[in-house]
This record gives structure tokens, sequence and C-alpha cells, in this order.
């Protein structure tokens, strides 16, 4: 990783902990959790279910970080940034410390606040995978019959 995408993860991990510490503060019990990418303005804003803002940063490497990756679908690329940034320790810990109401989720919302993707979900009773695990699993189910059928002729 480089500096500047470096201090863009820290950056990061540092708006969602105040968010999770706004929420704690406040004794809010959350549902949900938006985040906002405002690449012109150079924010990200963290909401709550209720659409009130939790936290606010204005983070300059965002742009530069937009530019490097500009050649790659911008979405997919900053899904992944974030999925990245909450499965970090110290951003884990802090959100299971929420009092949540289960399934609660962490999702990336457009400028309208229509969801965009699922970042992470927590829950206690169920166990969510990722589309990632499907693609893999399809494609050695896939491997697994070809070779099925190749020693059966």
């Amino acid at each position: 990783m480089e500096v500047s995408e470096q201090k863009l993860f820290s950056a990061l991990c540092g708006t969602f902990c105040a968010a999770v510490e706004k929420a704690r503060a406040e004794s809010m019990s959350l549902t949900d959790m938006y985040v906002q990418v405002k690449y012109d303005d150079q924010q990200v804003v963290v909401y709550d279910d209720a659409d009130g803002v939790l936290a606010q940063a204005t983070i300059e490497e965002l742009d530069e970080w937009r530019t490097a990756h500009e050649g790659e679908p911008s979405e997919a690329a900053l899904i992944a940034l974030l999925r990245k940034v909450l499965e970090h320790d110290e951003v884990n810990q802090a959100l299971h410390t929420l009092d949540f109401i289960s399934p609660f989720s962490v999702v990336l919302v457009n400028a309208d606040m229509e969801p965009v993707a699922d970042l992470v979900t927590l829950d206690d009773e169920n166990v969510y995978l990722h589309d990632d695990f499907w693609e893999k699993m399809d494609k050695e189910l896939d491997d697994f019959f070809e070779q099925l059928m190749a020693d059966t002729k």
C-alpha cells in the first residue's frame, strides 16, 4: 500500500470509529449504517438509519486514490477498499461494541441515498456469504462436472 492509500485507509478507519463512538455516546440502537462518498467535496459521510450524520470527514487523498484507480470500475474499487477498512481489527471491534438490532448492515449509498452495495452485515444468528464465494463455488462445481464427464468417455 502506498503512502497516500495508507493515509486514506487510516482516515476512513478513523471516520468509522468516530461514527461508532457518536452512536454509542447517544445510546443509539441501529439497524443500519450508511456510507456516502462525495468525490467532488472529497468527503466521506456516515449516516445512521434515520439519515442523521454520525461522522463526516474531508479526506484529501480521496481524489488522488480515485485518479489512481481510473482504469477499474469505480464502484468496485471503492467497495473493495471500504470492505477492507471495515474488516480492519480496530473498526471491526468498534462495530461489535455498537448496540445494534440484527441483522445490522453497513451499506454504501449514492448521492440519492439509494443502496449501491452491502459492505458488511453483522448478525448473531446467520452467516452471510459474499458474492465472490458463490462465483468460486460455481467455478469449482463446473470444473468438477467437466472432470467427471471426461472420466465417463
